[in-house]
């Protein structure tokens, strides 16, 4: 596989989840609780990824499924977080938050490591912090600015970063479609536990289509966004270098809220705009070394 299409995979999972979340924000905002959406979206996906990659799967050895029940953990509770978080706040506001993985990281490295990842991490952090809080915070009433959602959706970031640390580890040796069939495993059993407590299974009208429409939509976004959109990341990112597909991929935290003006009739607003530029510059700092660029660009100028 070329690089180009490589790339395009990657922006696609990016454009997959960043609608991702206004289908969640939908189904959540007709009627269905978080964990009911996160069991039937995992749940989906988990029959999808069997079913197309079973006797890839059937093969899979002791060591992976183990790493990716562990890995699922982390994953559940970034879902679980993000989606509970969602019910609370905008969709714009969710996937904007979302990025704030990119704070958590170089501290879960020097944790788990005790090594320091350089200021160049630190500062893309202290710039993407600064997004979210401009798109959080209500400077004219401080102290009650930031809502119970945004605080939700960030701890669920938090563990988003201790899942790609992890995952960054183990994906190196092993499978990653059988390494993420696990993980959805886990999603799905955790989900369902979740749920049994939380909610109980959603109630459907199969006579009303403005009921049954919420279980396809769920569906769906179980196919597109956690089966299909997880394949093409470790698809695309076997043939492309990985501060470039990081980026690629981050990109759902643009077009989040860009679906969600668009398609969501939430109102643009400059702080929005600000917020974004700013995670987005943030993002691409995280993965990009601006000073070996340049340097780079001027070594190789004709």
């Amino acid at each position: 596989m070329s690089r180009q299409i490589a790339r395009m995979i990657l922006l696609t999972a990016g454009v997959i989840w960043g609608f991702g979340f206004i289908v969640n924000k939908y189904v959540l905002d007709n009627g269905w609780g978080d964990t009911q959406l996160l069991f039937v979206r995992f749940f989906s996906a988990t029959l999808f990824m069997f079913l197309i990659f079973f006797r890839r799967i059937i093969k899979t050895d002791k060591d992976t499924v183990k790493k990716g029940m562990f890995l699922g953990v982390f994953l559940f509770l970034g879902f679980f977080f993000q989606t509970w978080g969602l019910e609370e706040t905008t969709a714009s506001k969710n996937a904007l938050i979302t990025a704030g993985y990119i704070i958590a990281l170089p501290l879960i490295i020097y944790i788990f490591e005790r090594k320091f990842v350089g200021w160049k991490s630190y500062f893309a952090g202290l710039i993407t912090f600064t997004g979210i809080v401009i798109v959080t915070v209500n400077f004219n009433k401080i102290g009650s600015g930031i809502n119970q959602g945004d605080i939700l959706t960030f701890i669920g970031a938090m563990f988003w970063g201790i899942h790609l640390y992890f995952l960054g580890k183990m994906a190196k040796t092993k499978d990653p479609i059988n390494l993420m069939a696990f993980q959805l495993v886990v999603v799905s059993i955790l989900s369902f536990v979740a749920m049994m407590v939380k909610s109980g299974f959603p109630e459907i009208d199969y006579n009303d289509f403005s009921s049954y429409s919420l279980l396809i939509a769920a569906i769906a976004i179980g196919f597109l966004a956690s089966f299909i959109g997880f394949v093409f990341q470790s698809i695309g990112q076997k043939y492309t270098p990985a501060p470039e597909a990081a980026i690629l991929i981050s990109t759902e935290s643009i077009f989040g809220p860009l679906f969600a003006i668009l398609f969501y009739n939430e109102l643009f607003s400059i702080r929005l705009l600000f917020g974004m530029i700013f995670v987005f510059f943030g993002i691409i700092l995280s993965e990009l070394d601006v000073f070996q660029l340049i340097k780079y660009k001027k070594n190789n100028r004709i």
